[in-house]
């Protein structure tokens, strides 16, 4: 396996999830000091004795400012400055357009896309002292394509486009890229439905007709925050099994 990661630090949002998890272990098996954080202090401990490599758990709090500033700088008298910051945090509500309520259309913003604005602006001085960094937002098809019954997220992964583009070109003359990855339907237990156990959305009709597993998802992560990635900064990498096709008339 390459050690695209040697001496380099990679920090972590939503760590303790299952994507957050497979990402984590993806750039410690290539020799990344990896910070993984979250709100909660005991999964994310557990988190980074399990992966061990000098794995640090910091909390955070994507939603409060203070909180990136704090954890930032815990990071920086631990490790130095940062080299690659995933904005992996997200929150889902179901609920269009009408059905969604207020409270519940702002507790995703807050995360998904303003947990991001504070991630960026609070890792970017860390990565100029650096001399440059990567940052990559994980977005999701949301971010493409119109997802009835989801309009919260929807839009937070929408703007999350926009912001990523926008930081990618105020950023770049620092050296720092900014990418997106928008992944498919991933088999996690958010796929399914609660007690059921079927698929959210069947995905036997589609080019690719399974869902990608998270390792797969973290390959594809590790690859954009890497510098075999370095030619592209303002991009979306997109990993969707084919779902922007439509299902696959059969013969």
């Amino acid at each position: 396996m390459p050690e695209r990661f040697i001496d380099r630090t990679v920090m972590i949002t939503g760590a303790a999830g299952a994507l957050g998890q497979a990402m984590a272990r993806s750039f410690a098996a290539e020799g990344a000091r990896v910070i993984v954080t979250g709100r909660k202090d005991a999964p994310g401990h557990e988190l980074a004795e399990t992966i061990g490599k000098g794995a640090i758990f910091v909390r955070l709090d994507v939603t409060d400012e203070a909180s990136w500033q704090g954890a930032i700088e815990a990071v920086e008298r631990r490790c130095g400055p940062l080299s690659v910051l995933i904005n992996n945090a997200a929150y889902l509500a179901v609920g269009g357009v009408e059905t969604v309520s207020v409270s519940e259309w702002r507790a995703v913003l807050d995360t998904n896309l303003t947990g991001a604005f504070l991630g960026i602006r609070a890792a970017a001085p860390s990565m100029r002292r650096r001399g440059g960094g990567s940052i990559v937002n994980i977005s999701s098809i949301a971010g493409l394509h119109g997802t009835p019954g989801l309009a919260a997220y929807g839009a937070s992964k929408w703007g999350l486009r926009s912001l990523t583009r926008t930081a990618a070109y105020e950023l770049a003359r620092d050296k720092i890229r900014v990418n997106s990855v928008h992944p498919g339907i991933i088999d996690t237990p958010l796929a399914y439905h609660p007690g059921t156990g079927e698929e959210l959305v069947p995905v036997g009709g589609f080019a690719i007709p399974r869902m990608a597993s998270v390792t797969e998802i973290a390959g594809y992560v590790t690859f954009v925050a890497s510098d075999d990635a370095a030619f592209s900064t303002g991009s979306e990498f997109v990993a969707d099994g084919g779902f922007a096709l439509g299902p696959i008339a059969r013969e």
